[in-house]
């Protein structure tokens, strides 16, 4: 395979797999080996593009004629951002023919050690190899097993810090220090759990008072269809979010055509640049003067952050929040994975809701109670444990407390330190 696309042919020799001497002396007698050796070229299954470096492959083909036509505008930037990132310098010369499972390994390995990402980022970049290859199958570049298939994804400390999900007394702060229109785009955020496209997606004729019909989203200047079939569903509006909505409109007087929330051009507002501009500097205020931390100077005192205001976590902190917040009301788990739209009750549930469940504390509470108290004696040496009293057992006639049971002591080696 050429730089430029064309198959050019080449003589190329090859070592068979039996040593010369004994009955293999001539070539009638290793044919049959040579054959075995020719039988994909004669039988037409190799195909030449195979040759060609798996960078050329991912560049010409993958990414433009598969991922830029089958996926979303967002996830052809993501796949991108991980080839340029972390695997397209490490590729080499490596061929499709000649990739192996080993070089998935170590690549992974190098990045794991070098970049330092996380195991879901090094997923992704696994992913990212086994779709290539996948897609040259499917092409009938290759045959055979995926080379990434068995890769191992090394091991790589999680982050420390877990997705965050605004409660509601942190919803009323933000809320509480915010101009419009940012105060009605947080509150919309906050009650409807829309995500930040379809937020940028929304249209006034999407918003009937009552509900508000979710049928783009806009990720920069793409206007995409909504992310999964269960993300058309319509999203009921409490009157709190339907009135400030309604403000909102009288606001924009004749404006109000297109775009919910229009940034200058009347095109959708860029949120990014609305936390960035706005919502930040607001929840970065001095306690003492109430000024942004932008417009702060050195006056008669030093800038000290007024931390009632929560900081800011972005925009998927609402929609994370909604769904803990709902949780934290006795909502059902089946009617806040409706309202998020989600097409799998079990991202609902590990990934949206952030709170210890209620009834996972009362376990941990009735197990405290049945056990009841531990105590250490005094005396130097002995251990001895007090307060069992009725609890001993669930079954006490089963299993009957020992006589001696009040002054059973244990001495200190017992417990590894002698």
């Amino acid at each position: 395979m050429q730089p430029d696309g064309t198959v050019k042919r080449k003589l190329v020799s090859k070592r068979l797999d039996v040593d010369y001497g004994g009955e293999y002396r001539t070539k009638a007698s290793v044919r049959p080996f040579a054959l075995d050796a020719l039988n994909p070229v004669n039988s037409g299954t190799l195909n030449a593009q195979s040759t060609m470096p798996v960078i050329d492959f991912v560049e010409r083909v993958y990414l433009p004629e598969y991922v830029a036509k089958q996926k979303r505008a967002a996830t052809l930037k993501q796949y991108r951002d991980v080839w340029n990132n972390h695997l397209k310098a490490r590729m080499g010369k490596l061929t499709l023919r000649e990739s192996r499972t080993v070089h998935g390994e170590q690549m992974l390995a190098k990045i794991a050690e070098q970049a330092k990402l996380g195991r879901s980022s090094l997923r992704h970049c696994k992913a990212f190899l086994s779709g290539a290859f996948k897609q040259a199958k499917r092409l009938g570049i290759l045959d055979g097993l995926n080379p990434i298939q068995d890769v191992s994804i090394p091991w790589a400390p999680e982050p420390e810090e877990d997705t965050y999900a605004y409660n509601l007394a942190e919803i009323r702060s933000i809320l509480s220090v915010l101009p419009e229109p940012a105060r009605t785009v947080v509150l919309t955020a906050a009650l409807s759990g829309l995500r930040k496209g379809e937020i940028r997606g929304l249209n006034w004729e999407d918003f009937d008072g009552k509900e508000l019909a979710v049928r783009r989203s806009v990720w920069n200047s793409v206007v995409n269809k909504p992310k999964t079939k269960k993300s058309k569903a319509p999203i009921p509006v409490v009157k709190q979010l339907a009135e400030a909505l309604e403000a909102h409109k009288l606001r924009m007087g004749p404006l109000a055509v297109g775009p919910i929330f229009q940034g200058g051009t009347g095109k959708p507002l860029n949120l990014d640049n609305l936390a960035r501009r706005v919502i930040s500097p607001a929840l970065s205020r001095c306690t003492v003067c109430r000024k942004s931390e932008e417009e702060h100077k050195p006056e008669s005192h030093v800038f000290a952050r007024d931390n009632s205001l929560p900081g800011w976590h972005g925009w998927h902190a609402f929609r994370r929040g909604l769904a803990t917040n709902l949780h934290d009301l006795s909502v059902d788990d089946k009617t806040i994975q409706g309202i998020l739209r989600h097409s799998n009750i079990s991202l609902t549930q590990n990934i949206y809701i952030k709170r210890v469940n209620e009834s996972q504390v009362s376990a941990m509470d009735a197990l405290g109670e049945k056990l009841g108290t531990c105590t250490v004696s005094e005396r130097p040496g002995k251990l001895r444990i007090d307060s069992m009293g009725d609890k001993w057992s669930r079954g006490r006639d089963l299993n009957p407390r020992p006589a001696d049971y009040e002054s059973a002591a244990l001495p200190l080696s017992y417990l590894g330190s002698a």
